[in-house]
């Protein structure tokens, strides 16, 4: 078998080697998907291997392969997760933008993404503050695999390698991924700027006329905007939206909501 994880590695070779591992691979469908993320994490010398579903709501993140200790995967089974806010990284795959990227250069430099809450969240789940996204479905339902390590950032040289085998990844997912995939390991819940502004309003204790007035929107709208919150946060009124979006860190903890405007 030829070894991709070399700086010369011939881009063919690679592909070849992607085709050659996948058709050796047990048949079931995560088995397969685990040998490609597996290639991936060697050929970028990475330690996590994750491939995410886009989804209206947000989108399901699955570990393939190895990195994810035991512990780590009990701890976030089937867990949902709530973010709020653009994410430059993720929001570019759902816009259709299939260029391979990290995280570093999405957000605009290792300043901004280090301290950003999605590379704080990296180290406590997966224990990387260093993700490569290799998109290979663009739009609402997006596919990427993503890889990922501790230290220094992603080179033009890895960014090379993940676009020699795109189209070979992107075939084999198009023939793989309608079919039975291994469970999630995430579902993440993503919120928008104006949906977190409400639901912030909704914390103080507002009730819908207030919060119209204060966010520059009709009562339908603001209605409209619960409704999202209250299905991305799977809850059925403002109370357990308020107590699950302080359980998942997207609000601070504070006493009952107060009763005003």
């Amino acid at each position: 078998m030829v070894s991709v994880s070399g700086q010369g590695m011939e881009p063919y070779l690679a592909v070849i080697d992607l085709i050659t591992r996948v058709a050796d691979a047990p048949a079931h469908v995560d088995q397969r998907l685990e040998t490609m993320s597996e290639l991936l994490i060697e050929m970028t010398v990475s330690v996590t291997g994750l491939m995410v579903h886009g989804a209206p709501d947000g989108y399901e993140v699955r570990a393939l392969g190895r990195g994810v200790s035991a512990a780590a995967q009990q701890r976030m089974s089937q867990e949902l997760r709530i973010t709020a806010g653009p994410d430059p990284f993720l929001d570019a795959f759902r816009a259709g933008d299939l260029t391979p990227t990290t995280a570093g250069r999405a957000y605009g430099g290792q300043q901004i993404w280090q301290v950003s809450a999605k590379c704080l969240g990296s180290i406590d789940i997966w224990g990387i503050d260093q993700v490569a996204g290799l998109p290979v479905r663009g739009g609402e339902q997006f596919v990427a695999f993503l890889v990922g390590r501790r230290g220094a950032d992603y080179t033009d040289a890895d960014l090379d390698r993940l676009r020699a085998v795109q189209p070979a990844v992107a075939g084999l997912v198009s023939m793989l991924e309608p079919h039975d995939l291994p469970p999630r390991s995430i579902r993440v819940a993503q919120l928008t700027t104006r949906e977190l502004q409400v639901l912030r309003l909704l914390a103080d204790g507002h009730k819908a006329t207030a919060i119209g007035h204060r966010a520059g929107c009709s009562q339908r709208t603001v209605h409209r905007h619960l409704s999202n919150i209250y299905g991305k946060l799977d809850v059925s009124d403002r109370l357990s939206a308020v107590v699950r979006a302080q359980e998942t860190g997207l609000l601070e903890h504070g006493p009952s909501l107060p009763r005003h405007g």
